[in-house]
């Protein structure tokens, strides 16, 4: 028989081991987080001049933890590399324990749930995307995050360390308020639909209060810098939600292959339960009642949403309710694979199938070796000197006190590495459901400086400026239009990428980038 569950002092070794390759895994990629971005400003590393730009609202009137935890890590003096790769490393560690801890609480098999996290992990294997994508390894920390603490959260309670489980799932309010509300709410009906609340571990309630403080403490901290809100015009933010936003477009397309993934988890998880004879609470499968009551119910709403649309009003539309389908999206093939253990192990006691599966996993792993090849191939990248922009230097070094202009695929990484405030960062503009009060602003930057009438987007329900569109729309700008623009927005700088030719002065170029300035 194996142990209960792991005790970290004994297993220090399999720790070691998740440790280890979390880090190379989260080390091989390249990705600058944008929760980095709202740590920045909080850092006043980036000044805005005024509040002409949306983005200042966006990023001071966000409430995410992520942005003072990134706030900490640049006070402590991390470059935004180093606290992009940190981030990364969090989460893919969070990834890593929740699938093995998960795991263990099924197999009872050390040695094979440590096989099942790390091949998950290096696989980085996934139920797959519905109408919001799966986002496991990206540099969208929000949505990264978010699953990242629910994997880590429910590993935690499957493993009978209640507080620090229950400490992180109230965290995630703080997280991802959308998210952290869904999952209290499921933890709340799974204690008081089955009663359980007269016999939960002590702990649980300990864990909760030192989350529910924690959240308090960060909504304090977010509301002493949040700034105040405008009036906004109704009917341009309908406008928006209508032509431009890509989240809240209802669908009637079901993702039958992700739904029927879903529903095996749901049916292996009740089947399991029914096994362990539980009609009663135990505190032993409070992690599975969580798990089986946020699949039933994410369903539903996956399906209410999809069938009755109208019915949902706009605020709940705003949140996207297809999206909490997503939370298992992790989870869900390492808990098949040791559901699947465990009923033939159990069934068929006379075959090893602890060996038998470790084989399995150990041949899918050698199957995929080109991943693991291309891991190294990043980590050993990662490590060398990256190319230096001097044109990112110079404007990095400026003095001034004006906003620049991007095009859009060179956005995150101008505005990180120049520390230099963009008046409106085209690459990502689906912030605005959030902030409705910011649309006006939106659609009048839209038109004096892309051309864009408000129900006109470049693509459809796409909150993004293609940079074909922009680079054509910036080298038709006459002089006078750059003049109009300038005054408007006190733009000083618009870096390109090397191969556009705008009627403005150029200052340099190298071998990326143009930075052109408005005289």
């Amino acid at each position: 028989m194996g142990k209960k569950n792991i005790n970290f002092s004994d297993h220090y070794i399999s720790i070691i081991v998740l440790l280890v390759i979390s880090f190379f895994v989260s080390y091989s990629y390249f990705f600058l987080q944008y929760g980095i971005d709202g740590g920045l400003i909080l850092a006043n590393k980036i000044k805005y001049p005024d509040f002409n730009s949306p983005m200042v609202f966006y990023y001071l009137n966000s409430w995410t933890s992520i942005h003072q935890i990134s706030y900490l890590l640049i006070k402590l003096g991390f470059s935004v590399a180093g606290a992009s790769k940190f981030l990364m490393f969090v989460s893919t560690s969070f990834f890593s324990f929740g699938a093995f801890l998960f795991s263990f609480s099924i197999t009872k098999k050390k040695n094979l749930s440590l096989l099942i996290a790390i091949t998950a992990i290096l696989l980085g294997k996934n139920f797959g995307d519905t109408d919001y994508p799966s986002l496991i390894f990206s540099e969208h920390t929000y949505g990264m995050m978010s699953i990242a603490f629910v994997t880590f959260s429910l590993g935690l309670i499957s493993n009978k360390n209640y507080f620090i489980g229950f400490f992180l799932l109230i965290t995630l309010i703080s997280i991802h308020p959308v998210i952290g509300a869904w999952l209290l709410t499921i933890s709340l009906a799974s204690f008081f639909f089955l009663k359980s609340y007269k016999y939960a571990n002590p702990d649980i309630f300990k864990g909760i209060t030192a989350g529910l403080i924690l959240v308090l403490i960060s909504f304090v901290f977010f509301y002493i810098n949040s700034i105040d809100k405008n009036s906004f015009d109704q009917s341009l933010f309908d406008i928006y939600l209508n032509y431009w936003d890509g989240h809240r477009i209802v669908s009637k397309f079901i993702h039958y292959e992700y739904i029927l993934k879903t529903a095996l988890l749901g049916f292996l998880t009740f089947v399991y339960l029914k096994i362990k004879n539980n009609d009663k609470f135990n505190n032993n499968y409070i992690h599975l009642y969580i798990l089986l009551i946020s699949l039933f119910s994410s369903l539903v709403v996956y399906f209410a949403y999809k069938i009755f649309p109208n019915l949902f009003p706009e605020f709940l539309k705003i949140v996207m309710p297809s999206r909490f389908i997503m939370l298992h999206t992790f989870l869900g093939w390492p808990l098949i694979i040791s559901f699947l253990f465990y009923f033939l192990n159990r069934k068929f006691k006379k075959i090893n199938f602890s060996r038998v599966f470790l084989i399995f996993l150990s041949l899918i792993i050698i199957q995929n070796f080109d991943k693991i090849f291309e891991i190294k191939n990043n980590v050993t990248l990662n490590f060398k000197d990256k190319y230096s922009s001097k044109i990112i230097e110079f404007v990095k070094k400026e003095n001034f006190d004006e906003y620049i202009l991007t095009s859009s695929s060179i956005t995150s990484n101008v505005f990180k590495n120049t520390q230099k405030p963009i008046l409106l960062h085209t690459e990502s503009m689906d912030f605005i459901p959030y902030h409705p009060y910011l649309v006006d602003n939106f659609f009048d930057i839209l038109s004096l400086v892309y051309k864009i009438n408000n129900d006109s987007p470049p693509q459809i329900n796409n909150p993004s400026l293609p940079d074909d569109y922009v680079k054509k729309v910036f080298e038709n700008h006459k002089n006078g239009d750059w003049k109009k623009i300038n005054t408007k927005y006190n733009i000083k700088y618009v870096v390109t990428p090397i191969n556009w030719e705008l009627n403005l002065n150029l200052v340099m170029k190298d071998s990326l980038y143009k930075l052109y300035e408005i005289l």
